[in-house]
């Protein structure tokens, strides 16, 4: 079957709509465990980002009382 954006919705009988809808849900259900994916492993990096600032800030606290 051609590509989704070269596809005549009228052209089509219903065997071939049916097909189409199919392969939409598989796509549609593709990108969903994709953003999943993808937002978890965002608010992961986040996280660690987030660490590392506190941990950053902790230290220059430190060396600067200590420089006192």
């Amino acid at each position: 079957m051609a590509s989704l954006t070269d596809i005549d919705l009228l052209a089509l009988d219903y065997d071939a709509k049916v097909k189409l809808l199919e392969m939409v849900m598989k796509e549609l259900l593709d990108l969903r465990l994709e953003f999943a994916t993808i937002s978890g492993r965002h608010a992961e990096l986040r996280a660690n980002l987030q660490v590392l600032r506190e941990v950053k800030s902790a230290l220059q606290s430190a060396i600067r009382a200590e420089g006192l």
